[in-house]
């Protein structure tokens, strides 16, 4: 992270990245046919629109106003870039690959920011981000070894696959 950024910048960036995971992982969730397994990412979309708005919300308390955070210019390191990458749109195993990186490239972009802040509770704030970024890479990292043992299940699964045996 570039050392010379503002709070300000540093949380723009940080609802930036937040809104392309949101996307991203709305994205994988379009792709699964399985309930359970579509339910998490969708699960994650939400939890990543969350933290933009815990974001949203700092800038506003360390801004002392209700003015909306400005679009910051440029590519943040943690920034989906587009969300999807064309390349992988419709690779699963690419995809949680990448979002594993993703995760893990936000949990030191937040932590790094953590260290550098000025005030206790963005401090706080920016300390919690990283520690849910890194539960969401433990996450994928477990979905990827579950996808990986059975493809056909984890992405086209029914409730009708589960049979009842006995009693």
């Amino acid at each position: 992270m570039n050392e010379n950024l503002t709070s300000l910048e540093v949380i723009g960036m940080g609802i930036r990245s937040e809104e392309d995971a949101a996307k991203f992982y709305g994205h994988i969730a379009k792709m699964i046919q399985n309930k359970d397994i579509k339910e998490k990412y969708e699960q994650l979309a939400k939890e990543e629109v969350g933290h933009r708005m815990q974001l949203t919300e700092l800038y506003k308390e360390i801004l002392g106003s209700d003015e909306k955070p400005p679009r910051v210019p440029g590519d943040p390191e943690t920034a989906e870039k587009g969300a999807v990458p064309d390349n992988i749109v419709n690779d699963l195993e690419g995809l949680l690959n990448l979002a594993i990186e993703r995760e893990q490239k936000a949990h030191d972009f937040y932590l790094k920011a953590a260290h550098q802040a000025v005030d206790p509770s963005g401090e706080h704030v920016l300390r919690e981000l990283a520690h849910v970024e890194a539960q969401h890479e433990a996450m994928l990292k477990k979905e990827l070894e579950e996808y990986l043992k059975n493809k056909e299940w984890y992405m086209n699964a029914t409730n009708e696959s589960f049979i009842h045996v006995g009693p």
